[in-house]
């Protein structure tokens, strides 16, 4: 679980609808990225049909024997996926036929498949990591994919929402890594990694680990629904004694994307503190989201200064997992590097509550809680530990280009920055030392 740096090299699938639509056809290309790989996907598979706590999808008591699904033959044969029992003779069960097919084939193919009742019925495919099981056999690392994908598609409610999915390019290139805003996502939030084998462990095998963003609020998704198939994962690292519960954080490796931002490509837990890894995932996919989806948030660009005066002192969070959401929608989550533990808290300092993030090696991501754009028109920024010089990022949907003011030595006391930047998904504030917001201008 090194850190690797890689560059994904390829066509960048976007697309994504919200509501129901015509199996396998919630997404579309839109455009060629030669650099680099993302795909926003939507979920609402409510549940896997004939997955149990006992039965996995193709274990001797599962779908292989009553669903009519078998990872040795290809889902277009009739040994593969068949029309005349399990699967294919249920609403439920079509359902997760839908997503196997989405998962398994390549954007733009398909299946046709009979069921019961004679009534062909056709499946798209689009994240094209399971190719070789239309004609043929799925092997264990197409099964980890397929389950992978799979989970991270859960939604219990059955709901429909727009989800950015990674992958490690040399193991899924036909996800790839690419940050989100730069593929045209405003699915801004990092919110888990998923994995396991549901296709042949039995019982079946299906993690989540949160992601840097987490916050269980989604509806139907991890941490907010008891009726997901999957569990936390949990265990130690094999270099300190801490015990990582179900946080990407402590138990996933992966790499750097542009040199600032981290992605998961492996997961692995040792059973003791300092101990060897006694399991390692490497196909594993983490998703982004926006926080909310019901479309009640209006905008009307009015300009509005946030100074947290009427904020409670505290609310320190201690990991950078755990995010904390202020006025207007918006959210100031705290993010730590190399595993480090940081802190965000509201303080009273000069006079004044501020927002301060007081670790080394971290920074503050500033995002809108139901990922609509904003902009900012300026801060107050100032350290509350050793003076050094502070970067300040802007990121736009749809722009690999990154807007930046570097701000020399800003004072305890604050001093003023004015921006001016529109159409934002996140601004990060990074420096070596902790650092608070006071008094930020911003429209929405």
């Amino acid at each position: 679980m090194t850190k690797v740096l890689w560059q994904s090299l390829g066509i960048l699938l976007v697309g994504g609808a919200v509501g129901c639509g015509a199996p396998g056809q919630d997404g579309a290309m839109l455009q060629d990225d030669p650099i680099s790989q993302g795909l926003l996907s939507s979920n609402g598979l409510a549940s896997v049909n004939g997955l149990s706590s006992t039965n996995g999808l193709c274990s001797t008591n599962g779908l292989a024997s009553t669903n009519g699904l078998a990872s040795t033959n290809g889902l277009a044969s009739t040994n593969g996926l068949a029309s005349t029992n399990g699967l294919m003779t249920s609403t439920a069960g079509r359902s997760t036929v839908e997503y196997l097919a989405k998962c398994a084939l390549s954007n733009g193919d398909y299946i046709d498949k009979a069921d019961n009742t004679g009534v062909v019925r056709r499946y798209y495919g689009k994240m094209g990591i399971g190719t070789g099981w239309k004609d043929g056999s799925c092997d264990n690392d197409c099964q980890e994919r397929i389950s992978a994908c799979m989970l991270a598609h859960m939604n219990s409610t059955g709901a429909k929402v727009p989800i950015f999915i990674n992958g490690d390019p040399t193991m899924m290139p036909s996800v790839g890594i690419s940050m989100p805003h730069a593929a045209g996502s405003d699915a801004a939030i990092q919110e888990g990694v998923f994995f396991g084998n549901m296709i042949t462990s039995n019982p079946p095998i299906a993690y989540f680990a949160k992601g840097d963003g987490f916050k269980a609020n989604i509806a139907g998704r991890l941490g907010a629904s008891s009726t997901n198939p999957y569990q936390a994962y949990s265990g130690y690292r094999s270099d300190d004694s801490y015990f990582y519960n179900g946080t990407a954080e402590g138990l996933c490796g992966g790499t750097d994307i542009d040199g600032e931002h981290f992605e998961y490509t492996s997961c692995g837990r040792s059973d003791y503190a300092y101990g060897p890894f006694t399991t390692e995932w490497n196909n594993v996919l983490t998703t982004y989201v926006n926080r909310n989806y019901n479309g009640a948030v209006s905008q009307d660009w009015v300009q509005r200064t946030l100074n947290f005066n009427n904020e409670g002192l505290g609310l320190k969070t201690s990991r950078r997992a755990d995010v904390w959401t202020t006025s207007y929608n918006m959210e100031f989550k705290n993010t730590v590097w190399d595993y480090a533990t940081g802190e965000t808290s509201i303080d009273d300092i000069n006079g004044g509550r501020r927002f301060c993030s007081g670790h080394w090696g971290e920074h503050t991501v500033i995002t809108k809680n139901s990922g609509e754009p904003f902009s900012i028109v300026g801060m107050k920024i100032g350290y509350i530990g050793e003076n050094s010089t502070l970067t300040i990022k802007g990121y736009s949907k749809g722009s690999s280009t990154v807007k930046q003011v570097n701000v020399a030595y800003p004072s305890t006391s604050g001093t003023q920055v004015n921006l001016n930047w529109d159409g934002l998904i996140k601004v990060e504030i990074r420096g070596p030392q902790g650092h608070c917001i006071d008094d930020l201008v911003i429209k929405t």
